[in-house]
């Protein structure tokens, strides 16, 4: 789905070839303590604006078994996607700035939390509470939930609003449940 975000900081020109290379080849919440985590904080606007937390993200899912990929994608509007079968990554060459990347890769990296995790990473009884931020800070993402069948909603939109995390929080989640 469409991701809007202003770039913030500005890549090198050799950027797209040392992020390619990067990504075939590797591609605190108040909550941690508890069983399962209750995102119930508002995300912010945190996301990653430089390739150090891109980095440091793909190399948690590199350590785990995850292959993450760059390809082009021809399904009109795809960011990236996981494959559970094949443990992999893909991230769609789409993205105009690192923080579009990061959107795509922490969403990717949910899914994979929730595959280690055999189900949700997150009360369902925050979800409405999820589901409120995210309409406030990025309400596209909430929209585009109803593209997905209803049994899908709820993992979309925990991969959604983990998205929106400060990259710390990311990997918080992701050490915590698949590391």
């Amino acid at each position: 789905m469409p991701h809007t975000h202003t770039p913030q900081e500005p890549r090198p020109p050799e950027a797209p070839i040392r992020l390619e290379r990067s990504l075939s080849d590797i591609l605190g919440l108040a909550f941690l303590g508890l069983a399962t985590i209750g995102l119930a904080l508002v995300p912010t606007a945190a996301g990653a604006t430089n390739w150090e937390a891109i980095d440091r993200l793909r190399l948690l899912l590199k350590r785990s078994g995850v292959q993450v990929v760059q390809r082009d994608c021809t399904q009109r509007g795809l960011q990236g996607l996981y494959s559970h079968g094949s443990d992999t990554i893909v991230i769609c060459r789409v993205h105009s700035n690192p923080r579009e990347v990061w959107n795509t890769l922490a969403h990717e990296a949910t899914h994979r939390m929730q595959a280690c995790r055999g189900g949700a990473i997150t009360d369902p009884n925050y979800h409405r509470s999820m589901a409120e931020a995210l309409a406030k800070r990025s309400p596209q993402d909430l929209a585009s939930l109803r593209l997905y069948p209803a049994r899908q909603r709820a993992g979309e939109l925990e991969a959604r609003y983990t998205a929106q995390l400060p990259p710390s929080q990311v990997i918080q989640l992701f050490e915590r449940y698949c590391g």
